[in-house]
């Protein structure tokens, strides 16, 4: 800050101070310019004083401004606080295929019927072309339902053989009720494959 006897003039160069210093000194920035404001019109026209305010008016705004800036409060760090990151999750690759084998069985209820489609999914070598499931549902100790169904293989690249699935008809069995599903799978060179699930089927 310079001050002049002669014209009472305060000259600043706020650029350079450091905005740590520069914020407690906005009270006396902002006195100066008024004071510097009151001198300076009481020298000058009507016409000068009023383009005069809007420049000191101009020079105030940025001070202001600044000085909201500088005194924001700054977010905490906090060490609790780290981005969650998402971990890959590895889907097992399955392995080679040695031979008949089953997979999964599972199934699927008809829309507002109280009829169940039943799937047993499994594998084989490519030297066979056809496979035969039996499905047999228990309900209370007793068999309820027998059918079959037929299906071809589909090879399974890099496995070294192919995968099926066979899918019954729509069956009507009764809801709410532990199901054992029996399934055996037989292949064109009449090898056997069995395998079993235990359902509670839904009521439609």
């Amino acid at each position: 800050m310079h001050y002049s006897k002669k014209s009472y003039k305060y000259e600043y160069d706020i650029f350079s101070i450091p905005y740590k210093k520069f914020t407690p000194c906005v009270p006396g920035i902002l006195i100066a310019i008024l004071l510097f404001m009151t001198e300076e019109t009481n020298d000058k026209s009507p016409q000068e004083s009023s383009t005069l305010y809007y420049v000191i008016g101009a020079v105030l705004l940025v001070v202001i401004v600044a000085a909201g800036y500088f005194l924001r409060p700054k977010p905490a760090n906090t060490p609790g606080a780290a981005t969650a990151q998402t971990v890959p999750v590895n889907t097992p690759t399955p392995g080679p295929i040695t031979g008949l084998a089953c997979g999964k069985q599972y199934y699927n209820p008809a829309i507002s019927l109280p009829r169940y489609y039943f799937t047993s999914e499994g594998e084989d070598l490519m030297t066979t072309k056809k496979v035969h499931c039996t499905f047999t549902m228990n309900q209370a100790g007793k068999v309820v339902a027998t059918t079959s169904a037929e299906a071809t293989l589909v090879e399974a690249p890099g496995r070294g053989g192919g995968t099926f699935r066979c899918d019954t008809k729509d069956m009507q069995l009764e809801a709410n009720i532990p199901t054992v599903v029996d399934v055996v799978i037989k292949n064109d060179k009449q090898e056997i494959a069995a395998c079993t699930q235990n359902f509670v089927l839904p009521p439609q």
